[in-house]
């Protein structure tokens, strides 16, 4: 497709700052409906498992080491260990408490855009059209799971700007057949992002291996050498600072778990994301080998199919009943909507071809048509995938907008998560009111109730407890899946409760209260913040006067 001229600027470029501008007053106005006050007080705070992250970095940047508890053991409770050292240096600036999580949020938007930019470089050498490039970037833009996860404070947002870098770098390397040493580099610092992007590094490694004959020799020693010592530098840091050769979340979310019921999860989550994506516009993007079967098409496949098989391997992830791709998914998600883009174009000129043989006289209008079609197509199949559960069809959604998902896609409402995340701020600046500074508290979020209430805290799910991670599974593992959930599944209430005998448990999650009973007997039961609390009797660190005051029972 010909750039078309329009003083200076061609209208591609015109039209991706548009679509550059737009995504950045979307993510304004997500990061400004994240924010919520409490007590006259406004409050930027990230999702849970990434306040976890933050509290190791407030620690590390403290001085404290990177650990949960300042002076506390040493657990690895995050899987993103360089993620955790980017939050730190935010730390060491004099950013206010309430506000340190916003940069954070606006830094995911700005990787987010850098990934998107790259992905156009990738759309341009694989398929040679700009139309495809700015369909690719505009889709994945506006694709609301992959911004959420971006903007709510995760590693999604740098993990996929590394990759869609390293892609580029691969498609030169085939293209130049010049070895490129940064490819594995950049790869290699993935993998200190989070472990499992050692999955795209080894697609990426396969393939240049096979395809790139005149290097294969090189790739393979240096692909090698390069993801051993990334690999084996953080196993020997790890057992060296922690004493365990992989992370403690990993035990928590394998160690016992058998494969047979991971997979089959995995494959429930997997389907689910099929249903709510609606399973027509799943295939679109593999009809592109109806007309092309080169090896960059293909790659790209391998590469979204990849991140498909790591989410089933592992069992998913613990938000799928949240709807949309899940964390593994969505790194696989630019590269799937960017094949779309290449075969929606592709059945856009065979219609085209094949209108015009059939009625030639009418083939000055049948171009015109069949963009007319596209575009409609292209604006249902957003509105379709963006409902992030199965919930109607776009005509039912559009008439009724604030009553199904589609209204977190449209901003009519902040993230799923914003609610969760303030209850758990106005928690935690509560048992810092209720409590002094000696004090324990148990809890099951324990991301921003731990951050904000700058007390000693015991995980009762185990994401940075070492006892729990390593004990037995409590849910059935044939149990529906939505009940069986990554990270969800431990808990040892004789351990944490019993033995560790906190001064406040924050929560007990229902389904689990009657095996929490026997080891609350001699706690104080209390309605705060809308919910129940439990105070160890007679505890010398809880403010009773100030509980009091507070409580709603």
């Amino acid at each position: 497709m010909a750039e078309t001229k329009h003083k200076g600027w061609s209208l591609e470029n015109i039209l991706l700052v548009v679509i550059i501008l737009a995504f950045l007053v979307y993510c304004a106005i997500f990061l400004y409906q994240s924010l919520f006050s409490i007590n006259g007080t406004t409050y930027s705070a990230l999702f849970d498992d990434a306040m976890i992250s933050m509290t190791y970095a407030r620690n590390f940047a403290q001085g404290n080491g990177l650990v949960w508890n300042a002076g506390g053991e040493r657990v690895e409770g995050y899987t993103n260990p360089l993620w955790v050292i980017f939050m730190a240096g935010f730390h060491l600036l004099s950013i206010p408490e309430n506000w340190v999580s916003l940069p954070i949020q606006i830094s995911g938007a700005l990787f987010l855009l850098g990934s998107v930019l790259f992905l156009r470089k990738i759309a341009l050498n694989v398929s040679g059209q700009q139309r495809v490039a700015l369909l690719a970037v505009f889709l994945t833009a506006f694709y609301y799971p992959l911004v959420n996860w971006s903007l709510i404070g995760l590693e999604v947002s740098i993990l996929l700007l590394l990759i869609n870098c390293s892609l580029l770098l691969a498609l030169q390397v085939l293209d130049t057949g010049r070895f490129s040493h940064w490819l594995y580099i950049l790869m290699g610092l993935a993998t200190l992002v989070r472990m499992d992007a050692a999955v795209t590094y080894g697609v990426i490694w396969a393939f240049l291996m096979i395809f790139d004959k005149k290097n294969r020799r090189q790739h393979f020693w240096e692909g090698l050498a390069i993801l051993m010592a990334f690999v084996a530098a953080q196993s020997i840091a790890r057992k060296l600072y922690y004493g365990e050769w992989l992370p403690n979340t990993y035990y928590l979310k394998m160690e016992g778990w058998p494969l047979w019921s991971r997979i089959r999860r995995g494959w429930a989550v997997f389907m689910e994301f099929i249903k709510g994506f609606f399973w027509p516009l799943f295939l679109v993007p593999f009809t592109v080998l109806l007309f092309r079967r080169d090896k960059k098409t293909v790659f790209l496949l391998l590469i979204f199919l990849a991140q498909i098989a790591y989410s089933i391997y592992v069992g998913g992830d613990a938000w799928e009943h949240r709807g949309g791709s899940n964390r593994f998914i969505s790194l696989g998600m630019p590269v799937f909507l960017m094949l779309f883009s290449m075969a929606c174009y592709e059945w856009h000129d065979w219609a085209i071809k094949k209108s015009v043989e059939w009625f030639p006289k009418a083939k000055k209008m049948l171009p015109k048509l069949a963009s007319g079609i596209l575009a409609v197509f292209i604006l249902c199949s957003m509105l379709m995938w963006n409902r992030l559960i199965n919930n109607g069809n776009p005509i039912s959604n559009l008439k009724h907008p604030s009553e199904n998902s589609l209204r977190y896609f449209l901003l009519l409402e902040p993230t799923v998560y914003k609610s969760g995340s303030q209850r758990e701020t106005e928690d935690a600046l509560l048992i810092k009111s209720m409590t002094d500074d000696e004090a324990t508290i148990a809890t099951v979020a324990a991301g921003n109730i731990c951050y904000f209430s700058h007390r000693e805290c015991i995980d009762l799910f185990g994401k940075s407890d070492a006892v729990v991670a390593h004990g037995g599974i409590q849910v059935p593992l044939d149990a529906d899946w939505q009940d069986l959930r990554p990270g969800h599944v431990k808990f040892n209430y004789e351990y944490s409760i019993g033995e560790l005998q906190p001064d406040v448990v924050v929560e007990i999650m229902k389904s689990t209260q009657d095996q929490a009973a026997p080891y609350l007997a001699n706690y104080v039961r209390a309605t705060v913040n809308g919910h129940l609390m439990y105070f160890k009797m007679d505890s010398p660190h809880v403010r009773w006067d100030v509980l009091e005051e507070v409580r709603e029972d």
